[in-house]
């Protein structure tokens, strides 16, 4: 049970900073207080990287540098702890596993809240930042099925993929992935 929280902590703060590398490649206003909230909360660990601000194609990267360290850290720190042989291979494996799984989880949120967002007209701002965030996931899927009316499926398809590749990934991985 206590192993569960530790995974889901981990998994929280590799997300926050997933959040803010995407949140910076997307251009998403910086004085929103969502955006000032995660710039906060990430920039005693950012500040300490001489890359951070550096991008490739307009992808700021920093910020998924350091959820994979973070990762790599839990799953060698959650090893060494239950006294098990630190083997390197499988805690690289983990912490890329973890770290996809966890921006996977990212997706399906943010894809999630600007559905429901779109629904409510006191949310708009809300929807068109989380509109930003996930456009360069989405803009693909609408090329090539467009909105029907008023209706976007494309949300919904994104997500059935990122569910399907979930399932996927836990049918290859067995139990491992299941404890991600």
């Amino acid at each position: 049970m206590q192993l569960n929280f530790y995974i889901m902590l981990a998994e929280a703060v590799i997300i926050l900073f997933e959040l803010r590398s995407l949140m910076q490649s997307s251009g998403i206003d910086y004085y929103h207080p969502a955006t000032q909230l995660v710039v906060k909360l990430t920039e005693p660990v950012m500040k300490l990287l001489p890359f951070r601000n550096r991008n490739i194609k307009g992808f700021y990267y920093a910020g998924f540098i350091v959820a994979f360290v973070l990762s790599l850290m839990f799953w060698f720190g959650l090893i060494t702890i239950f006294g098990g042989s630190v083997n390197i291979t499988a805690i690289i494996m983990y912490g890329a596993l973890m770290t996809i799984k966890s921006f996977g989880y990212l997706l399906l949120f943010l894809l999630l809240a600007q559905a429901l967002c779109s629904w409510l007209p006191a949310t708009r701002e809300y929807s068109f930042m989380f509109g930003q965030l996930t456009y360069p996931i989405v803009a693909p899927v609408q090329k090539i099925i467009p909105p029907i009316g008023m209706i976007d499926i494309s949300l919904m398809i994104v997500m059935i993929a990122i569910f399907a590749l979930n399932r996927l990934a836990y049918s290859i991985f067995g139990l491992n992935w299941a404890i991600l």
